[in-house]
């Protein structure tokens, strides 16, 4: 007869919603062909969140523009990590290239990317640190 088996506490979801933030890490190669899965990442985590689809679109919209600066339209070497952190009712969405070339990575938005940005997402930007490009979006669920 085996033992029962006990869930650790560790891998219990908090029982009152909203309370705890969960974070998600997944990392892909830093190319466009792979982004839908960030997307398709970014979009079932909303949607846990009880996200309308307008705002799983937006979403969705806000990914894939910030990734495209750091993959670059033809791909780069290395990866691109992205972070997910869920926070009852708005999801953050961090991403960085690890690159293993040297890339001039563009971390100033163009007036047309800000332009779909203020329109997709709470907040959203590029950074760099130390060299390293990355991006940050935050999208709160609809009222």
């Amino acid at each position: 007869m085996s033992p029962a088996r006990q869930s650790s506490p560790q891998s219990r979801r908090p029982e009152k919603k909203g309370t705890a933030v969960e974070t998600i890490s997944i990392k892909i190669p830093a190319s466009p062909e792979y982004l839908q899965v960030v997307r398709l990442v970014a979009a079932g985590l909303a949607s846990r969140l009880s996200f309308t689809i307008e705002d799983i679109e937006d979403l969705k919209i806000a990914v894939d523009e910030l990734s495209a600066y750091i993959t670059g339209p033809h791909g780069r070497s290395g990866t691109l990590a992205v972070g997910f952190k869920l926070h009852g009712d708005r999801i953050q969405i961090t991403g960085t290239g690890e690159y293993t070339e040297s890339y001039d990575v563009r971390t100033d938005l163009s007036d047309f990317s800000r332009m779909i940005l203020e329109t997709v997402a709470d907040s959203a930007g590029l950074s760099s640190s130390d060299g390293t490009p990355g991006f940050t979006i935050t999208k709160s669920k609809s009222s």
